[in-house]
């Protein structure tokens, strides 16, 4: 307890704080403050924690509830989606089977009756005149053939095809329907399975005995005169009970000679799409292709099939109907559907052999109902969560009041170790600080604490070591700016002296006005612009535009510009400016080490004449400005200088009439930009140079104002070079204007 006295007199003790005393309060308090304010969050939070857990617990329960419930629906989903798409895939094999057997039996038929000596004849009970039993095949006679007779050749046939007994009965152990041949001929081979009747074969009793006549139903016509197979839609057969009809043509050499038929009761396919649930909740249905159910487990309601007539289509739930016509088109999916007052989820798939579709059908109170009671498990569960949770709650608060109590003093003491641990490292770096900042570069710090502070201790060593060594590099590198700055500034004056003079070149010329400009980006540029006389006659113009800015490119400007001038002037010619081109070129590839380019136009003007020769290097087209309207000069354009050896630059012409102007600009004029970065143009260009001033120089001024104003505040980013001549005819028309009183 002495101990805790004195050191609570150290820290709460009046008087000058040093930084030990600051460091060690400091330390007490924030851990104090910490301890305490964890301490109440944590109690706080118990509390908070425990009042809501009730709420939260029947919330939490709620959302388990219908997160299950949704868990649940998405399994059952895919569960239909699973089952639907089998029973789709087991009733097309079954009737994809059923179709092979019937083909079969076709095919047999075709080979006996054109190879008919390689079978064996059989003799059949006539139903006609004779009691047959079922599972025994019969023949029986239409009415028509009974009347006209049956000629021996016909009795032959009727014996051959006989011989197709035993696949009859083949077919007739796999389905629970009829298996027939009936020819175009009015007999028919039939064998019927009806045990559930116990009466025989059915036409055998009256009055089919005696009217049957299959050559008018619509499934014998429809497959003789289709010559294909055919599946029937479900109907009424004649013995009471709904079925389908496989049907296969099989031919004589004559053609056509008969059907092969195998009906299937509907029964049979229902057996296939019982649910496998023990409480059978879904249930599965089959629809045509024009939307109605024909085949379904349910006696009654909009997914039964009693009447075969129940069209899904017309349905009063607007869902159904649309998803009948999905099933219609071969769809596959899923939909929740009302019917019969209730609501369902409706699973459905194609059966692509016939153009059916299955639908499996499940109540979504049967999945509500799992959800409501996973929702009450889990509220049951909260509740005895939550009674254990309290007492857990209680012991933990009494154990935090305690551990408060039993750490308090390692806390205090711990904190005056830590600030004297802080305090003197930190009085040793300010010392040797204050003596660094009085001028004592060769001052070392020596700090081994291990941690920040003697890393913050080396900064200063290295600060101090580097500090040394930039006021060194300074001094230089001052000298050296200096000195590239003088050299930069003698370029620019060379580079400036090179280029002709803009203003006004040619005062004692009357027959046109020049006048050019260039502004750089940088202290030297890659622009250039040329002008000068071949002769008395001929006036060169030249505007270009190198690849890159700076001593690089001024550099190539230098050889670009000294190269064109020197072999158009040695050549004179202005019909060989192509050649000129093409030979330039050819020099700057074999000095061209850093791959620069160069964009040019060079034009000659004839003074007397008024006709303009031009190539244009992928430069910028011109501004022409004739009759008072202003255009681009149109022509085809020929490849930059630089790029590639032996190219062909072809030569264009124009003719200048008084008063006509050629205004000659680089990229730097249209791509200028302003702080929404959107470029000057070429049609703001248009709208600038429309208006005609007083002479060449006023109009390249007015432009580059226009530049200027356009950018704002916006730095330039490339050269600025213009050029523009003004034609007003030659010395002689002058002269003639003049004295016609033209020109006065």
């Amino acid at each position: 307890m002495e101990k805790i006295h004195t050191l609570l007199e150290l820290i709460f003790q009046r008087g000058e704080m040093n930084i030990y005393r600051r460091i060690l309060r400091t330390a007490l308090w924030g851990s104090c403050v910490t301890f305490m304010v964890m301490g109440g969050i944590f109690l706080v939070s118990i509390f908070i924690l425990h009042n809501e857990l009730h709420e939260q617990g029947r919330d939490v329960s709620g959302r388990m509830g219908d997160y299950l419930e949704e868990n649940f629906q998405q399994e059952v989903k895919v569960r239909l989606t699973e089952t639907t798409a089998l029973r789709a895939q087991i009733v097309g094999r079954l009737l994809k089977n059923c179709s092979l057997n019937v083909e079969n039996l076709a095919d047999t038929l075709t080979d006996t009756l054109q190879n008919d000596a390689e079978y064996r004849v059989r003799s059949l009970p006539v139903a006609n005149f004779e009691e047959v039993d079922d599972y025994v095949p019969y023949l029986y006679y239409s009415p028509d053939l009974l009347k006209q007779g049956l000629s021996s050749e016909l009795r032959q046939e009727v014996a051959l095809v006989s011989s197709v007994e035993d696949d009859i009965r083949r077919m007739s152990r796999r389905y629970q329907g009829s298996v027939l041949v009936a020819s175009t001929k009015g007999y028919m081979i039939r064998m019927d399975m009806l045990d559930f009747d116990g009466k025989g074969a059915v036409l055998c009793h009256e009055p089919l005995r005696s009217t049957y006549d299959y050559q008018h139903k619509g499934w014998f016509q429809s497959t003789i005169k289709e010559d294909r197979l055919i599946f029937t839609s479900p109907y009424m057969a004649s013995y009471g009970q709904p079925c389908i009809s496989i049907c296969a043509p099989y031919h004589d050499n004559k053609g056509v000679a008969g059907v092969a038929v195998a009906d299937i009761d509907t029964s049979y396919i229902c057996r296939s799409l019982e649910s496998s649930d023990v409480d059978g909740s879904d249930f599965s249905f089959i629809m045509d292709g024009k939307g109605n159910v024909i085949i379904s487990p349910r006696p009654d309601g909009a997914f039964a099939a009693t009447d075969m007539d129940l069209n899904l289509r017309q349905a009063e739930d607007k869902v159904l109907a649309e998803t009948a016509e999905r099933m219609m088109a071969g769809e596959q999916g899923i939909a929740l559907v009302n019917a019969d007052g209730n609501e369902y989820y409706l699973v459905y798939a194609p059966v692509p052999e016939v153009g059916w579709s299955i639908g499996t059908v499940i109540d979504t109170t049967k999945i509500t109902a799992s959800g409501d009671n996973a929702e009450a498990y889990v509220k049951e569960i909260f509740r005895r969560y939550d009674a254990e949770l309290g007492k857990y709650f209680l012991i933990k608060v009494i154990g935090a009041i305690v551990l408060f109590i039993i750490t308090l003093y390692p806390i205090l003491r711990r904190n005056v170790k830590m600030a004297q641990g802080f305090a003197e490292p930190i009085n040793t770096l300010i010392d040797g600080v204050k003596e660094i900042a009085g001028g004592n570069l060769n001052r070392k710090l020596s700090i081994k604490t291990g941690d920040e502070l003697e890393t913050l201790a080396e900064s200063f060593n290295h600060m101090t070591e580097e500090l040394t060594l930039y006021m060194d590099s300074l001094a230089k590198t001052t000298a050296q700016k200096e000195h590239i700055e003088t050299e930069l500034s003698v370029a620019t004056r060379i580079q400036t002296g090179m280029l002709p003079d803009g203003h006004n070149p040619f005062p004692e010329r009357q027959d046109f006005d020049l006048a050019a400009m260039m502004q750089t980006a940088r202290e030297v540029g890659g622009d250039f612009y040329d002008f000068y006389f071949l002769d008395d006659r001929y006036l060169v113009l030249t505007v270009a535009d190198v690849s890159d800015k700076g001593v690089p490119a001024a550099l190539f400007m230098v050889i670009s510009k000294t190269l064109l001038k020197e072999n158009l002037l040695f050549v004179g010619d202005p019909e060989r400016l192509g050649e000129v081109f093409a030979k330039t070129n050819n020099a700057l590839i074999r000095s061209n080490k850093e791959n620069m380019f160069v964009t040019v136009f060079c034009g000659v003007l004839d003074t007397l004449t008024g006709e303009f020769t031009y190539v244009n290097a992928g430069h910028n087209p011109p501004v022409i400005r004739q009759n008072g309207r202003c255009r681009y000069l149109e022509m085809g354009h020929y490849p930059i200088l630089g790029a590639l050896e032996d190219l062909t630059f072809g030569v264009s012409r124009m003719q200048l009439d008084r008063g006509d102007a050629i205004f000659l600009y680089t990229d730097g004029v249209t791509e200028a930009k302003n702080n929404e970065n959107k470029m000057f143009g070429t049609q703001l260009l248009l709208r600038t140079l429309y208006v005609p001033g007083d002479n060449a120089e006023q109009e390249i001024q007015r432009v580059y104002e226009a530049v200027k104003e356009y950018a704002g505040s916006e730095p330039q980013s490339d050269d600025i070079t213009m050029l523009e001549l003004i034609y007003h005819g030659s010395m002689q028309e002058r002269k003639d204007s003049y004295e016609n009183g033209e020109g006065k």
